[in-house]
């Protein structure tokens, strides 16, 4: 068993090393992410402490609950590590991770849904294992974000991307495989659909909203 020194001198030393690692400019970025597609451990670490504030707000914007970001986020961190050597220098280290963890977030959605899909064709209603169907939230507790879950997956993604992470239709018809007439359409949907549930849910609370 390590004695507390040896843990206070093996914490200094990846410290000091993150600290030598850690980028100030385009080109120390490259090299950070060489030494990472290299698996020095001490590179993976400085990119995932990095990047893993930003990377679980863009799940978190993304998913519906907060387990699931958290497993996006993981899966994206992951991925993110996998591709280091794909990394250039001609774009920032943080859009380029959030382009990934966007499209690994999207992708386990994907799954998720093809999975529930499939077991709901074989399991009745009310006993799916991952419960049943959310309640509605009464209006004296609605809230923006509730207004936000109501929108469809796909409204609610592009919604999020455009408004939220400032992506271009262009670049989320990139990130989503969608056309870009398909993006624009669930945009203006999803503010017409928030529009009037925002009119309904204030004249129902009389102008008060969360």
């Amino acid at each position: 068993m390590s004695s507390s020194s040896d843990r206070s001198a093996d914490s200094s030393a990846i410290g000091q090393a993150a600290q030598a690692l850690t980028p100030t400019d385009a080109q120390a970025d490259v090299e950070l992410m060489a030494a990472v597609a290299a698996n020095d451990r001490t590179a993976q670490r400085v990119v995932v402490e990095r990047l893993a504030r930003r990377v679980r707000k863009v799940t978190g914007l993304l998913c519906r609950t907060a387990a699931d970001a958290d497993d996006a986020a993981q899966l994206a961190l992951i991925e993110i590590l996998k591709s280091a050597d794909t990394f250039r220098v001609a774009t920032s280290l943080e859009r380029w991770a959030e382009r990934i963890t966007i499209r690994t977030t999207l992708r386990a959605a994907r799954r998720e849904r093809s999975r529930k899909g499939l077991l709901e064709r074989w399991l009745p209603a009310g006993v799916l294992p991952w419960g049943g169907p959310p309640t509605q939230s009464s209006v004296e507790q609605i809230s923006l974000d509730a207004l936000l879950q109501r929108l469809s997956r796909e409204r609610f993604q592009a919604f999020a991307l455009h408004h939220a992470l400032d992506y271009t239709v262009e670049e989320i018809a990139e990130l989503t495989s969608s056309p870009v007439g398909t993006v624009k359409d669930r945009l203006v949907s999803a503010r017409k659909q928030l529009r009037k549930m925002l009119r309904f849910e204030l004249r129902a609370t009389g102008g008060k909203l969360r």
